[in-house]
């Protein structure tokens, strides 16, 4: 048995200590191994022969090969063992490596560029191998790492080649054939003029856009063997392309959809920030202590980080770097991003609920937001509020919806297909209030909807409220936006996402804009912000907002029978008299 297929066995199995989505990509291989009559498949000769090339790449500190370690080895003999039928080429285009710190990736990420440019493209010409991360000086060390085996290795098994291969601070060149190491990075740009073969984006977590990731995969979509390999810890940014990229992959291999067949991932990561207490359960985040000669000198280093890093009060900076879990580290963060994910549901019948509605207007660059929510008892009588949204996008002040999702960070036009936004159709790229209005009537109609309040910011009585009022008989509730009447509705939002009574689908925009809200606090309490004006917080406020009254749901309506009229408009009352729904 090949030894990427024993790893995911044992994986799978349950004879390593895993994480779920290490299991996820476990049983992933296998069952791929399984599947008939589709594009791709398993040639362990490719594995095989990256594993001899492996025993001869240097450690440049130490001079000598590293064995490679089991999990590196699922990772590369993946990687290049999958194959596409019909082209000859890899099956993975795309990879997401993300492991914590000191697992020793940067020995993996040498190993697969070095194969690349010694072995996979010798009989090429004018190949691009990019080396790049974020800024200037991440580059270096990895590239600086890289290089100083190439320099080894050209010395060694590659002798032969020594006079053929030149290299500086900037690249690596074989002379004859104008194959290139190039060292790259997202501050200093230049990606559009190559067409890599191999690209490795270190720390690719740390990117707040896709914008140097899609110039690097856009030069690559002529060429059969192409990989764009992302190798990361986790960041204390929820919202990173790469923690986006993560969980559509996973969710496609957890449904089966298989629409991303192409993307490789393997995250070892803990499942739970509580499981920083459980060193046991340290060997999902940090494979070295499954062995044996690393284990107590590992373990012993990690115990004392993390009691040190607790005693400064940093316990999240562990958390996110040791045991490689995507946290909103803000310190003065709204919002846990493990609370926000334990609140998803698969889905919510909002047909003939009682509902509370919350606005937020569009200024400028901002998008409109319409926030509803829905009390209701579950299953097992407990009070829930269930949270849902639409968003209505402008793009004037961005010039198109193209810079507009590259600004904000947002996919709309994904965001629209999938219900939760619609972008404008003005031809200017302005909100359309009229479009705002309709739609929003539409929806009450549509689920039979029983308006309790409409609240708005008060500083804005705009002709959109007077249209409202006047075609409607709803509670307008303005809302005046400083601490000391956002206070309550803010801080028990937050309670009730930490307690569970919280509910909302699996919205990315809903998330995002979650993850994107601070507190700020004077002498008259607390209120939601932003840090800077492209993070989207709109619908945080419309949901605000719209609990200024929906807090009290529960205690107004567990009165007398008068309650009942309360909450009845002129046309209710009337009907509930005439059509005889009353007795003596």
């Amino acid at each position: 048995m090949d030894k990427v297929t024993e790893y995911a066995q044992d994986v799978a199995g349950g004879k390593r200590v895993a994480g779920e989505l290490l299991i996820l990509s476990a049983k992933r291989h296998l069952e791929d191994l399984k599947r008939k009559d589709w594009d791709y498949e398993f040639d362990s000769n490719y594995v095989d022969g990256l594993l001899l090339f492996a025993q001869y790449v240097p450690d440049p500190d130490t001079g000598v090969p590293m064995p490679l370690m089991d999990w590196e080895v699922f990772i590369l003999g993946s990687l290049v063992g999958w194959r596409n039928k019909k082209t000859g080429g890899k099956r993975y285009r795309k990879a997401i490596a993300s492991i914590a710190r000191g697992q020793g990736k940067t020995y993996l990420a040498s190993v697969l560029a070095t194969y690349d440019f010694f072995v996979q493209s010798y009989k090429k010409n004018n190949q691009d191998i990019i080396v790049a991360s974020n800024t200037v000086l991440q580059s270096k060390k990895l590239y600086g790492y890289i290089r100083g085996t190439v320099v080894k290795m050209k010395d060694g098994v590659f002798k032969s080649m020594e006079k053929d291969i030149a290299d500086t601070y900037e690249s690596i060149t074989m002379k004859s054939k104008n194959n290139v190491i190039q060292r790259l990075s997202a501050e200093g740009g230049k990606f559009d003029s190559y067409h890599a073969t191999t690209a490795i984006f270190d720390e690719a977590g740390d990117q707040k856009s896709r914008e140097a990731f899609g110039k690097i995969t856009s030069g690559q979509v002529k060429i059969e063997e192409a990989l764009f390999l992302m190798i990361s810890t986790a960041y204390q940014n929820p919202n990173a392309p790469l923690r986006e990229d993560i969980k559509n992959v996973a969710n496609d291999i957890k449904i089966g959809a298989h629409e991303l067949d192409d993307f490789f991932l393997a995250v070892w990561s803990q499942d739970s920030p509580d499981e920083v207490f459980k060193p046991d359960t340290w060997e999902k985040s940090n494979p070295l202590l499954g062995l044996e000669s690393q284990h107590m000198k590992l373990l012993n280093g990690l115990v004392s980080e993390r009691n040190t890093l607790m005693s400064q009060g940093k316990i999240n900076d562990f958390l996110v770097k040791n045991m490689n879990i995507w946290l909103n580290a803000e310190e003065n963060a709204a919002f846990s991003l493990e609370d926000v994910q334990n609140a998803v549901i698969p889905d919510f019948d909002m047909h003939n609920r009682q509902v509370y509605i919350g606005f937020d207007n569009s200024m400028t660059s901002d998008d409109a937001a319409l926030a509803f929510v829905f009390p209701y008892i579950d299953k097992n009588g407990e009070q829930r509020f269930h949270l849902y949204q639409h968003s209505f996008i402008p793009w004037h002040k961005a010039g198109n919806i193209e810079a507009k999702e590259k600004q904000d960070g947002i996919n709309y036009r994904d965001m629209e297909a999938k219900g939760f936004a619609d972008i404008t159709q003005h031809r200017r790229g302005l909100i359309d209030n009229g479009f705002v209005y309709q739609w929003l009537m539409d929806f009450v109609e549509e689920y039979e909807l029983e308006v309790l309040v409409f609240a708005y910011d008060s500083a804005h009585a705009y002709a959109f409220i007077q249209t409202i009022e006047e075609a409607t008989t709803w509670t307008m509730l303005p809302v005046r936006q400083g601490s000391l009447s956002l206070n309550e509705p803010t801080k028990w939002l937050q309670d009730s996402f930490i307690e569970g009574r919280i509910t909302r689908l699996n919205d990315p925009m809903m998330e995002k804009s979650l993850m994107n809200a601070v507190v700020t606090s004077d002498n008259n309490g607390i209120k939601i912000d932003k840090n800077k004006a492209t993070l989207k917080i709109d619908l945080v406020d419309a949901l605000i907002d719209a609990l200024k009254q929906g807090i009290y749901h529960f205690e107004d309506f567990a009165e007398t029978e008068k309650s009942e009229f309360d909450r009845m408009n002129d046309d209710q009352i009337n009907e509930y008299f005439t059509s005889g729904g009353f007795g003596f």
